[in-house]
């Protein structure tokens, strides 16, 4: 396995050619959004990806003004929410009604999975909103 400290740096690295082709957004999205919120979840559980953390966040800080960072973070993985109603069959003029490959209980399993899930992300985002921001 690649030490921490490589991924970060070379992530850093690609997040600034991507901002230099695709624009802060996709920079932001790519390093930030991705990179350094999955980087916080190993560190949960590393110890070597917590120890890097500091130097990833000093990194990231050079890449990146505050106020992009900020402004990022307000909507970071923000997702819609679970919509049930994507799951109730519905009437095609040509086809006829839809068959549903799920039963109650299967969405029910789904809609508390996406709880989670948004959970984690909420509580990922918070914790890059204090080491990035703070």
């Amino acid at each position: 396995m690649t030490e921490p400290h490589k991924i970060w740096v070379e992530q850093c690295e690609a997040a600034e050619g991507i901002e230099d082709d695709f624009g802060t957004q996709k920079a932001l999205d790519y390093l930030v959004g991705e990179k350094f919120l999955n980087f916080l979840e190993a560190a949960e559980t590393d110890a070597d990806f917590r120890a890097e953390i500091p130097a990833f966040v000093a990194k990231i800080k050079t890449i990146f003004e505050r106020w992009q960072l900020a402004q990022y973070l307000e909507t970071a993985r923000e997702t819609e929410p679970f919509n049930p109603e994507l799951f109730e069959p519905r009437d095609h003029p040509i086809l006829g009604k839809e068959e549903i490959e799920f039963d109650a209980e299967e969405i029910e399993d789904m809609r508390k999975e996406d709880i989670r899930q948004c959970t984690r992300d909420l509580l990922l985002v918070e914790r890059a909103r204090q080491w990035l921001l703070e």
